[in-house]
């Protein structure tokens, strides 16, 4: 399957349109780094939702079974041991997405970020899943947000209620359209499905 990354400032949409295609998926692990696994919960009303909990630090009684909480978010191997520990359960067939990479950058250095997206995004393709991550445009200097986007095949641009197909392994007849199209959302499931070999 294909990963995609979506790129765009505070309210432009990322998530938003994101929770609008979890239901396509069988299993969706929502990795989230600036928010808490309820507030995800309390967004996403999924049976098959994971969430690998980076920003809340400890387990409380309002976490599930489901949630994966990391203590330390500032070892960046104990977040991919616990994306690990949920991927290994799932086999295949799902929809990771690592909301935010920004957020994982105020804690590490861009190079270490790079070889932890590098390694998952190897993880995810191998076992036929998909990846959708996210991005705070104009956060970080300009040539990490360049080396970022190059990990990707597929990168998405939200600004001022639209959106556009920066680069795509689809063939698209037009790269610009509202955010609220339909189409926007078709798009980014065939993408997220697309088998490259």
């Amino acid at each position: 399957m294909s990963n995609v990354l979506l790129v765009g400032r505070p309210g432009s949409g990322k998530c938003k349109l994101l929770e609008s295609i979890v239901d396509e998926f069988k299993h969706v692990i929502w990795v989230t780094t600036l928010t808490s696994a309820e507030f995800v919960r309390s967004k996403i009303r999924n049976e098959n939702l994971w969430v690998v909990d980076t920003f809340t630090w400890f387990r409380r009684k309002t976490h599930t079974n489901m949630d994966v909480i990391v203590s330390n978010p500032l070892n960046l191997n104990e977040i991919s041991l616990a994306i690990g520990k949920v991927l290994d359960e799932l086999q295949g067939n799902y929809l990771l997405v690592l909301n935010s990479i920004s957020g994982l950058l105020l804690y590490h250095p861009y190079t270490r970020i790079v070889q932890f997206l590098r390694s998952l995004l190897v993880r995810i393709e191998s076992e036929g899943g998909s990846g959708a991550f996210t991005l705070v445009k104009d956060a970080h200097e300009k040539n990490i947000e360049i080396l970022i986007t190059m990990l990707f095949p597929n990168i998405l641009e939200l600004q001022d209620g639209g959106v556009r197909f920066v680069k795509s392994i689809l063939p698209l007849e037009r790269n610009t359209f509202d955010v609220e199209n339909e189409e926007v959302r078709k798009i980014l499931v065939e993408l997220l499905r697309f088998k490259p070999f």
